[in-house]
């Protein structure tokens, strides 16, 4: 049998004695059957911040539907007499001085006052995502794989290596002195440039040069 579908008895007089930070996780497992859920529990958090008390957080989680639903499973004689007294006032026009008529049951929740539960909810929060967090599986590598990625590696740095080589005979050939190309060419062979490759100022650099030389 599920947890949230054992029978059980919440003590509604201990839970309103409880220190602040375990109230209302608390509440939720006497009640719900279960630990709180970030959104419930900010969301009741801010409900005590603002001034809410403590009869009134549990009437609110009994009266939910989940609560409604749990209600055969959770039996307790004074959290039903709370629900009862809370059903009838929450209609009336009085706004939030009407929860003065709810029941105490003989506590003094003032104790309880000053209690930072904005800042305790940030906490339990934190806590509870760390706790939850699903860790990131390790992926093995297998053997093969391993000794593939490094053949690639080995080819494409050879590969580079050999490019790096071929841009330096490529650079060097470029950058050879004149007189030393034009002694690889007979004696006979004129090289003349490409007129394509030669921009317009020194073609007409070089006309000028032609007409006075036949001059």
């Amino acid at each position: 049998m599920p947890d949230s579908e054992k029978t059980l008895t919440p003590d509604l007089r201990g839970l309103l004695t409880l220190p602040n930070a375990a109230f209302v996780p608390s509440a939720f497992a006497a009640i719900l059957g279960r630990e709180p859920d970030v959104v419930g529990l900010v969301h009741y958090a801010l409900c005590l911040q603002r001034g809410s008390s403590r009869v009134l957080l549990l009437a609110e989680i009994r009266t939910s539907p989940e609560g409604r639903r749990h209600a055969p499973h959770a039996i307790s004689v004074e959290l039903d007499t709370l629900v009862a007294r809370y059903q009838k006032i929450r209609h009336l026009p009085l706004g939030r001085r009407r929860w003065n008529f709810l029941p105490t049951f003989g506590i003094d929740c003032q104790e309880h006052a000053g209690f930072d539960w904005e800042h305790w909810a940030t906490d339990y929060v934190t806590q509870f995502i760390k706790r939850d967090a699903t860790p990131i599986p390790a992926v093995p590598t297998h053997p093969d794989l391993a000794n593939q990625v490094e053949a690639l590696q080995q080819r494409v740095n050879a590969l580079f290596d050999t490019l790096q080589q071929s841009d330096v005979a490529g650079l060097s050939t470029r950058c050879a002195p004149v007189h030393a190309q034009q002694k690889t060419l007979p004696q006979t062979q004129r090289v003349w440039p490409d007129p394509v490759e030669v921009s317009w100022e020194a073609r007409s650099y070089l006309h000028q040069l032609l007409k006075a030389s036949r001059g």
